[in-house]
């Protein structure tokens, strides 16, 4: 308690008045255990406040706007959902997929075919000009 509390002033004047009509040995007993209740109000206080920047410290962690818990986990919610949508096409991406590929190998297979045919003629009129 600090001294501008009006609790204290109220426990200075009881104190004083114990202090008249008590003995010394008890009067020492009682200032222990009132600074003994002293120390563990202050301990208090600084458990209090600990635990106060813990909690300022847990909410911005989870509300901050750029970072937060909470922020991370809305965005993980979006991306799951967008996976979802995109799971749902991916049958018919496969079969696309395959699709291009048979094209693929088909036109492979035309191109060897027309180039295999312009060699077979090259050859066939280099072959012709030399009998000539």
């Amino acid at each position: 308690m600090s001294a501008q509390d009006p609790r204290y002033d109220e426990i200075m004047k009881a104190l004083s008045i114990i202090q008249t009509k008590l003995p010394n040995g008890e009067l020492e007993v009682i200032k222990k255990s009132i600074q003994s209740l002293e120390s563990s109000i202050q301990s208090l206080e600084v458990n209090q406040k600990t635990i106060k920047e813990d909690l300022d410290y847990l909410k911005k962690r989870l509300f901050n706007p750029d970072d937060g818990v909470i922020v991370r986990i809305n965005k993980n919610t979006e991306y799951i959902e967008r996976f979802e949508e995109i799971a749902d096409d991916m049958p018919e991406i496969k079969n696309q997929l395959k699709n291009l590929e048979s094209w693929q190998g088909n036109v492979t297979k035309a191109l060897w075919i027309v180039y295999t045919s312009v060699i077979g003629i090259i050859i066939s009129l280099v072959i012709a000009a030399f009998k000539k």
